[in-house]
């Protein structure tokens, strides 16, 4: 689980990264992020009902997904707010594939340092 201070939880500031934010996807998995004023690298998940009706689905996914984002939060740049999307046709829910995904997407979007 992400440490507190690298969540991404307040309304507005997922609201700032959906509008002044870039975005990179690859294999329906979509990053949007945009520089903070925070030093800190600060990472929010969006996992609506169009992926699946059931929460148990939704909720395994976006643990994956936090887990594949703890063990690269050292490496990425500090001062940016991320939000990583999940698209309904991702359905490869394996944490190796999912952690490359991002490994990937965070390298494409110039993140790491």
């Amino acid at each position: 689980m992400l440490a507190k201070n690298h969540r991404l939880t307040k309304r507005e500031d997922f609201a700032t990264v959906y509008t002044k934010g870039a975005y990179s996807s690859l294999a329906g998995i979509i990053i949007k992020y945009a520089p903070s004023k925070n030093m800190l690298t600060r990472i929010g998940f969006s996992i609506g009902k169009n992926f699946s009706k059931k929460a148990v689905q939704r909720n395994r996914v976006r643990r994956v997904l936090q887990e594949a984002c703890r063990l690269n939060i050292e490496l990425l740049k500090p001062g940016f707010d991320i939000v990583v999307i999940i698209k309904p046709e991702y359905n490869d829910i394996d944490f190796k594939n999912t952690a490359e995904i991002l490994k990937k997407l965070f390298t494409k979007a110039n993140l790491f340092i």
